[in-house]
């Protein structure tokens, strides 16, 4: 036996004459399941897909029938996301486009469409990088599906028509449920039932990627894609097109400025956001390789770790290369300015945060100016750590920095002083808004800078399309990123130095 299911028991048996393996599936005849069985035989035995079994034949005896299928050897894609966590962008798309194979030949194999009515993860299994479509209890024929007295599903892929027999089902049912895959490939979470479509696009790879899961999770099945074969076509799109990551460099002046403890910071609120990213120790301080022995954590095939929430990639050095990530974030941590390994850096940095110490004694950001870093206004962060709101912060030297950045000229640059918090993977309700007032600051950096042009998944895509719990359009204030900083330094920090006026 290899197997037991809601309807039967599956088992392992070898075809002598070929020498080939087989699952058979045997469902008594008294079982309350076994006309859903015989349906489902029925159905496949007419079926030619290579992401479908194959079925060789149909036995019985007195007591039993006999279903006798292709043996798949695989995982589900339930099981590969619970041992790996959220998969790459690169094959998350390729899984889907298959998944979107697989389901178009059902809507266009015979006289009517066919329903599968129950994608989900455990019914796709992975054999040798081929997506295998099982389970075929709940599928039928457009019209038989609507005659149903009772509908059955999965919950975060089955769409609301599902939940109430006197809605009508077609294709784009089944396409709700390949815009919950693509979700929880790329997450490595459930969509929730009650979340906005756009809530959750957001927190896919980039606004792209979001839009497409977007699109097939709208509630009102007029508002998905209208066919299986334009979903596939645009997530071949999609798949042709490059994707770069937007790096966010974090510098320390010295050591013991507190560089690692606020990439931490970020990386972990950043997840708990909901915008996957990943953390790279670029420095060989080899403090996240000590954090994974003493806490017994693995490293994957991607030389990454998963610990308190966020993915941690320790510093390996030259010689050691993994699988390349498609995160779409990513918080290198770089340790001291000038004693980081350059050859770590595949880009230059969309947004840099220099960490400074905040005491009498600290060097101060001159030391940048003096080794010739340009600290460019439009990408460069100023943290001072550590720091007394009565000791003066120092500013750059340089007159281009001094200039008015802004046509009213109320911030010069971009300056921050830190919280005190002491675990930065759970940090404090303090350190929560703080960090919030910092990735504001990264993401209007991006906007204005180096970054502008990238496709990332942060922004304002839920300024696009945001819809609250009870379906109502959310009315979103139209202010520039500049306006939700100042709100914030109003509110958290109070002033860095001179007198400042709202822009």
């Amino acid at each position: 036996m290899i197997g037991r299911g809601r309807t039967g028991t599956v088992y392992l048996a070898l075809h002598k004459e070929l020498e080939e393996y087989r699952a058979v599936k045997a469902v008594a005849k008294s079982s309350l399941r076994y006309e859903t069985f015989r349906k489902e035989a029925l159905l496949l035995k007419e079926l030619r897909h290579p992401g479908i079994p194959v079925i060789y034949d149909i036995e019985e005896d007195e007591a039993y029938s006999y279903l006798v299928e292709e043996y798949l050897q695989g995982e589900s894609l339930e099981t590969l996301v619970k041992t790996q966590g959220p998969l790459a962008r690169c094959t998350v798309l390729k899984y889907v486009i298959q998944i979107c194979g697989v389901v178009n030949y059902l809507h266009s194999a015979g006289t009517e469409p066919i329903l599968h009515l129950d994608l989900q993860p455990k019914n796709l299994l992975v054999c040798h990088e081929t997506i295998k479509l099982v389970d075929f209890g709940q599928a039928a024929g457009l019209t038989e599906a609507n005659k149903a007295t009772a509908r059955f599903g999965t919950v975060g892929f089955a769409a609301p028509e599902q939940y109430d027999c006197s809605m009508k089902l077609d294709e784009r049912t089944d396409i709700y449920a390949i815009g919950g895959l693509l979700y929880f490939l790329a997450t490595g979470t459930y969509p929730g039932r009650e979340d906005p479509p756009a809530l959750l696009g957001m927190r896919m790879w980039s606004r792209e990627a979001g839009r497409i899961a977007a699109a097939c999770l709208e509630p009102v099945k007029e508002d998905r894609y209208g066919s299986v074969s334009q979903l596939k076509v645009d997530l071949e799109n999609l798949l042709e097109r490059p994707v770069s990551s937007l790096v966010v460099a974090v510098y320390g002046l010295e050591p013991c400025v507190g560089t690692t403890h606020i990439s931490l910071a970020l990386c972990a609120y950043l997840w708990k956001l909901g915008l996957p990213n990943l953390y790279e120790e670029c420095h060989s301080s080899d403090h996240i390789r000590r954090l994974a022995e003493v806490q017994g954590i693995p490293i994957d095939s991607y030389g990454s770790l998963q610990a308190f929430g966020c993915v941690l990639k320790p510093c390996y050095g030259r010689q050691v290369r993994f699988r390349k990530h498609q995160y779409p974030i990513v918080i290198q941590d770089r340790g001291v300015w000038g004693k980081g390994e350059a050859f770590l850096w595949d880009e230059q940095p969309t947004v840099q945060l220099v960490v400074a110490g905040g005491k009498w004694w600290n060097l101060g950001i001159e030391k940048m100016e003096e080794s010739g870093c340009e600290i460019s206004q439009d990408n460069t962060v100023i943290l001072y750590n550590f720091s007394d709101r009565q000791i003066p912060v120092k500013r750059p030297e340089k007159k281009e920095i001094q200039k008015e950045r802004f046509q009213n000229g109320q911030i010069r640059s971009q300056l921050l002083r830190v919280p005190l918090f002491s675990n930065p993977f759970y940090p404090d309700h303090q350190a929560i808004e703080w960090l919030g007032l910092l990735w504001s600051l990264v993401e209007g950096c991006a906007e204005n800078g180096a970054g502008s042009s990238r496709d990332h998944s942060t922004g304002n895509f839920m300024e696009n399309a945001l819809e609250n719990r009870n379906g109502k359009r959310a009315v979103l204030q139209k202010e520039t990123w500049l306006q939700r900083v100042w709100r914030k330094v109003q509110r958290l920090m109070g002033s860095c130095g001179s007198q400042r006026s709202q822009p």
